[in-house]
């Protein structure tokens, strides 16, 4: 056993990185592998936006001065890349109702960020650390022996296996080896979803620095249709489309741009980059973690954590580590804030994803009405994809015995919301 590492990580992503950063500052013999080849051009949709909704994910986050700042949890990332500030965000309805969210003094909620540059800047000091970082890797299978993990590598066409004291799995969502040690048994599959991102140049009418939602079937999508800033220059923007395979996102793609309410905003428009990812929704993980294996981040979430909910995985994932080979119960701790720190992870998260869905639920015509009764009013300045919906339908539901009488249908809905499924939402 003297060729054992004390831990390998698979998957070089936010997470896998900071994992590999803390261990080794700790003083740890780390190996990581990833299957990209650099982080000069990654082609993985990621809508990157650092979030700093206060608490939200149980924390503070501030971006200033090449750092990333986790107040809570106390510790920094370095960050040397682009920043734009993200100030409002809108819902569409298919008639161009719209809901507005932002802070009465226009402060920032969240904080567009190059994703590539953050890892390239974590990686460097990955490497300053002696962190062994094998690209181009992928693994393919892996067991835990009792006394150490050992995981099946392929590097081209070579294959070998690699032994170590513990493992973490950072492979993001689809959680192909987290299932091989045996942590997805009994774990619902909801949905999977592809998911495009197109980069493009000369929209018109787009609001800076803005979040933009529109919803309905006029957007061929149950999914939003989202367009939002971009970094790739200031007349960009980034248009996110969301499909399975029945509904391809370059089939939404085609009919956003020729036939839906945005077509005018596309007509003199240039698709500069495309990026895309399939991405399977899970439920999350109570308990992420074997004998000597734990899995982090995405991997271990419904859906996803966001880059800096992945920081955080890194960060925490690293102590549990260090704690376990010192004999203490490392992963046991690392549970309790993983269950505690992500809202997925509690019970009530189900009812928002249930309850709160409109689209499909809801008609074009019917969410024309509801978009309707709040507009002109600005809610509160939020990213977070689970505060939203309850700010929306709070205000929606100030208008209850006005629905009653005027759409009993749409109000029989509302009264029978949850019970539509979570896969249903997808």
């Amino acid at each position: 056993m003297s060729k054992t590492v004390d831990l390998i990580i698979v998957g070089a992503g936010p997470a896998g990185l900071m994992a590999a950063k803390t261990a080794a500052e700790m003083g740890l013999r780390v190996v990581i592998v990833e299957k990209s080849k650099n982080f000069d051009h990654l082609k993985r949709a990621c809508s990157a936006q650092i979030i700093l909704d206060d608490g939200y994910e149980n924390e503070f986050v501030h971006v200033n001065d090449g750092k990333i700042i986790f107040e809570r949890n106390n510790f920094q990332v370095k960050y040397t890349g682009q920043l734009k500030d993200v100030t409002d965000k809108y819902y569409y309805s298919p008639r161009g109702h719209k809901i507005h969210f932002a802070h009465p003094d226009k402060k920032p909620f969240a904080v567009k960020f190059d994703k590539n540059k953050l890892l390239q800047d974590l990686c460097k000091e990955c490497e300053d650390l002696g962190v062994d970082i094998r690209m181009s890797t992928l693994a393919y299978e892996g067991s835990d022996m009792g006394d150490y993990v050992k995981i099946g590598l392929r590097e081209n066409d070579k294959r070998y296996t690699i032994e170590a004291k513990k493992a973490i799995i950072s492979e993001g969502v689809n959680a192909k080896l987290t299932g091989m040690f045996g942590l997805n048994k009994g774990r619902q599959h909801f949905a999977t979803a592809h998911v495009v991102k197109y980069i493009i140049k000369g929209v018109s009418g787009y609001i800076p620095n803005s979040w933009n939602l529109y919803y309905g079937k006029t957007y061929h999508s149950n999914a939003a249709v989202i367009v939002g800033p971009s970094l790739y220059g200031d007349d960009t923007v980034e248009l996110t489309l969301s499909g399975n395979k029945s509904i391809r996102p370059k089939s939404i793609f085609e009919n956003v741009i020729t036939n839906s309410p945005l077509k005018d905003q596309f007509a003199n428009t240039t698709v500069l980059d495309i990026h895309g990812c399939a991405v399977k929704a899970f439920m999350s993980l109570k308990k992420p973690y074997t004998k000597n294996v734990l899995s982090i981040g995405d991997s271990a979430a419904f859906v996803e954590v966001e880059v800096q909910g992945a920081l955080m995985c890194g960060y925490h994932a690293a102590k549990a580590i260090n704690s376990e080979l010192d004999g203490k119960n490392g992963f046991e701790s690392y549970t309790r804030w993983w269950n505690e720190a992500f809202e997925f992870n509690r019970d009530e998260y189900l009812k928002v994803s249930q309850g709160y869905a409109l689209v499909p639920t809801y008609t074009d015509d019917e969410l024309d009405y509801l978009f309707s009764l709040i507009e002109g009013k600005t809610l509160e300045g939020t990213y977070s994809q689970y505060k939203t919906p309850k700010l929306i339908w709070d205000s929606i539901l100030q208008n209850k015995d006005k629905i009653q009488i005027e759409r009993p249908a749409i109000f029989n809905k509302i009264l029978n919301m949850n019970q539509l499924t979570l896969a249903g939402t997808f």
